[in-house]
């Protein structure tokens, strides 16, 4: 019964108060974002579960604003052939998705020669182990188009535009009409 009460008054404390509403809207929203992609990293043993494809270099396998699922993989266990992500060689920060050319053991380790589907010819560089981020599992096509337009200054403008727009709609939603005072 306390249960209930609890639940209640925190009810009729968010239809009170929209900055409540707008914080728990937030929050909420994080949640389910941040939270699912954490469950994914966890569960698909990489760093990156989700990915959106900006470039042309794997068309026609994979076309700009694919969103690919990700998953971490032994390096031992690439064949050539398979496509895979990784940390550049030249650029750690930037990530790539290619289709492994070639596999070359230094020691025991082995290195990847990548090669994109559009490209004419394998990468410089060999990927190391260490760059490795997983392997490429599934797509879905074009759904990161928004995601690759909402990098740019205009799409941080819309973002925030939408942001305050919610707001406003919540607290001219909780101001007391002119209908109800008279």
């Amino acid at each position: 019964m306390q249960k209930a009460s609890s639940i209640s008054r925190a009810v009729k404390f968010l239809k009170g108060n929209p900055t409540a509403r707008v914080i728990l809207m937030l929050a909420i929203l994080f949640g389910v974002t941040y939270g699912g992609v954490e469950v994914l990293r966890i569960g698909l043993r990489t760093e990156s579960p989700l990915m959106v494809v900006s470039s042309q270099s794997m068309v026609p396998t994979l076309n700009v604003g694919d969103i690919i699922l990700v998953r971490g993989v032994d390096p031992r266990d690439i064949t050539v052939g398979t496509i895979i992500i990784f940390h550049s060689p030249s650029n750690y920060d930037m990530a790539i998705v290619h289709r492994v050319y070639a596999i070359e053991n230094q020691g025991g380790t082995p290195f990847f020669v990548t090669k994109g589907d559009n490209n004419p010819a394998p990468d410089a560089w060999k990927v190391p182990p260490q760059n490795l981020m997983g392997v490429y599992v599934a797509r879905i096509p074009y759904v990161g188009v928004l995601s690759l337009e909402l990098r740019g200054p205009i799409g941080v403008t819309l973002i925030i535009l939408l942001v305050a727009l919610i707001i406003a709609i919540e607290y001219n939603e909780s101001k007391p009409s002119k209908r109800k005072l008279q």
